[in-house]
């Protein structure tokens, strides 16, 4: 079971927040080369908004021309493959609590 595929069955934020954290701690000690972006690097994580915008830098970077190098492709395409899926599961989870709230009100 790879890592989006816990995110994608995370209970909460927390819990995906963790598993961010955990990614983020692993890369900065196996990227010597920091071919990942200081904002991905950075901690700690900050909800779903932030979560957001580094998915959206991640992008951004992955489809600049300094991204031609195969290498780090290979870890921008990475990261934003997990930063997209835990912003995606984060969104869901909020919506969810938003239709939970309308429903009691």
């Amino acid at each position: 079971m790879s890592i989006t595929d816990v995110i994608r069955e995370a209970a909460n934020e927390h819990e995906i927040l963790f598993l961010l954290t955990a990614y983020v701690e692993a890369v900065r000690h196996c990227d010597p080369l920091h071919h990942l972006p200081e904002i991905a690097r950075k901690l700690p994580l900050n909800g779903v908004e932030d979560v957001r915008v580094r998915a959206e830098r991640l992008r951004a970077d992955l489809e600049s021309p300094d991204a031609l190098d195969d290498k780090k492709r290979l870890v921008l395409a990475e990261a934003l493959g997990i930063f997209a899926v835990a912003r995606h599961r984060l969104e869901t989870l909020h919506e969810d609590d938003q239709v939970a709230l309308v429903a009691v009100a």
